[in-house]
């Protein structure tokens, strides 16, 4: 197998992957900024940890580590709009994402957490770790923000989804 043909593979497999959509947000010097990721994680219970993998290349790596806080926005299904806008599918950037998709309050480090979301996970940054193309952002929580009573939204097949959209016999499995 050629090395083009496994990366075509491989971005294909990554695809069948579901995985939470979330939004990650930071606030450096009173600029916020964020993007949408699905590479979350929980790392540990003690201390009460979550991973973040970011692209290299995205603007808002530089500013979680100036600003040494993150937060982890776990959507509902409710909230596909705000996916797109901080996957840059509006043309929005830093800021002006911020005001074109959601209601936000800040968090006590500053962090904007997203009204609504199923949950708000503000994390102090405790190490970056580079591999490829991303980076490992690793954080201890420092604060969370419950909003139960919805669905989560999911990202597969290069769609969004919730689990209700699963057929029953998937379900049971």
């Amino acid at each position: 197998m050629s090395d083009q043909s496994l990366v075509l593979d491989f971005k294909q497999a990554m695809q069948e992957l579901a995985a939470s959509v979330n939004i990650i947000t930071t606030c450096h010097d009173e600029s916020r900024n964020g993007l949408t990721a699905t590479a979350v994680c929980s790392l540990s219970m003690e201390p009460a940890s979550m991973l973040v993998c970011i692209h290299q290349d995205v603007q808002a790596l530089e500013e979680i580590r100036a600003s040494g806080f993150f937060c982890i926005n776990v959507l509902s299904a409710e909230q596909q709009e705000v996916s797109d806008v901080f996957a840059g599918r509006s043309g929005a950037r830093g800021e002006q994402r911020f005001q074109e998709a959601g209601n936000w309050t800040a968090s006590q480090s500053g962090a904007p957490m997203l009204d609504g979301a199923l949950a708000n996970v503000v994390c102090e940054l405790q190490e970056i770790n580079e591999s490829g193309t991303h980076h490992i952002c690793i954080g201890h929580v420092r604060e969370v923000r419950l909003n139960q009573g919805s669905t989560p939204l999911i990202y597969a097949q290069q769609q969004y989804g919730t689990l209700a959209d699963l057929p029953e016999a998937e379900k049971a499995a």
